[in-house]
């Protein structure tokens, strides 16, 4: 009977920290890979993840509750911030910016000055790369017409390509500590149109109204046409097959490059991250609504909540660690 007690309540424990990994992976600037590590379920995840096909089962039902609750972390997460960013979205960019900057000294922590030229020119050159790329999607992206929600509403044939690739750029990021998988979607340019597909904006626009709710709705036999809801659907499997794919493979790739290449992979990820705080602010969802004109309070309210988040994700990461390290250093019970 306590056997079976302790396995529910193990059960229910992975699937809150299973919610609060849905949260971060929902959010941008939250990073899964840090919210694990803080959580101490960092390493379980990434080794059942890479032995999923030797030992199926076992390492199945170790996932199960914290896949669970990442679900519904992530859908109620979804719902708040579609809401929000409709009504408020420098408020909501703010508070994202604040999460990556105090989870910032995660991935800095592990930068180390390089012996040697050849060492500190590879240094520099991951970094400049990384912030290049991140930094630079972003802007491209707002200074073209280019829009991925129109093309998704067009049902041109690259966007399946590009939901599978979202979804493997998204899961990989959720690898990294440090990273924001959704963070990697907003920088490609794919958070704002897949959220738009899956949840109803709270601004109704009939002439672009094309969430897979509203396409369910318009699909009824009456309508005589279910091809909207059948592409919603079809785009929603391959994110989903792109984000195990990119479990799978980031697991694996990060695991020898952070075995093999430590420091000069950190040095990437800070670029990574310090581009992305770039694209935040200059990308093609947020860029038009400077272009129509802020609400004061919302860049005010915006920049408060970037600095408390900052603070909160900050103090929260240090906590976490000391007491990781406090545990770490007691002595075992023989």
């Amino acid at each position: 009977m306590d056997k079976q007690k302790n396995k529910v309540g193990s059960f229910l424990l992975d699937s809150a920290k299973g919610v609060t990994l849905g949260i971060s992976v929902a959010i941008p600037g939250l990073s899964a890979g840090t919210i694990a590590v803080a959580e101490r379920c960092y390493d379980t995840l990434i080794d059942s993840i890479t032995s999923l096909r030797k030992e199926f089962k076992k390492n199945f039902f170790i996932l199960l509750p914290y896949l669970l609750g990442l679900i519904a972390g992530a859908l109620a997460a979804f719902v708040g911030i579609k809401r929000g960013y409709d009504v408020a979205p420098f408020t909501i960019t703010g508070l994202f910016a604040g999460f990556i900057l105090g989870s910032l000294p995660v991935a800095i922590s592990e930068l180390k000055r390089g012996n040697g030229i050849k060492e500190i020119f590879k240094h520099i050159l991951a970094f400049s790369i990384a912030l290049l790329i991140a930094g630079g999607l972003g802007v491209v992206t707002a200074l073209t017409s280019f829009s991925l929600e129109i093309a998704l509403q067009n049902r041109e044939i690259y966007m399946y390509f590009m939901a599978l690739l979202a979804g493997i750029i998204g899961a990989a990021a959720c690898i990294i500590p440090g990273i924001s998988g959704s963070m990697s979607m907003m920088v490609i340019g794919m958070y704002f149109p897949v959220l738009n597909m899956i949840m109803r904006g709270a601004k109704k626009d009939p002439s672009f109204d094309y969430t897979l709710f509203s396409v369910f709705r318009d699909s009824t036999p009456h309508s005589g046409d279910m091809s909207f809801f059948f592409t919603g659907i079809l785009f929603l499997v391959l994110l989903l097959i792109g984000a195990i794919i990119g479990l799978v493979l980031a697991s694996k790739v990060m695991k020898k490059l952070l075995a093999d290449h430590r420091v000069t992979t950190f040095y990437g990820i800070v670029g990574l991250i310090l581009g992305s705080l770039i694209s935040m602010f200059i990308n093609s969802s947020i860029f038009p609504k400077y272009q129509e004109g802020l609400q004061t309070w919302d860049l005010i309210l915006g920049f408060v909540l970037m600095v408390l988040s900052c603070v909160g994700i900050f103090f929260f990461i240090r906590f976490s660690n000391k007491r990781k390290e406090k545990t770490d250093t007691q002595p075992t019970q023989e």
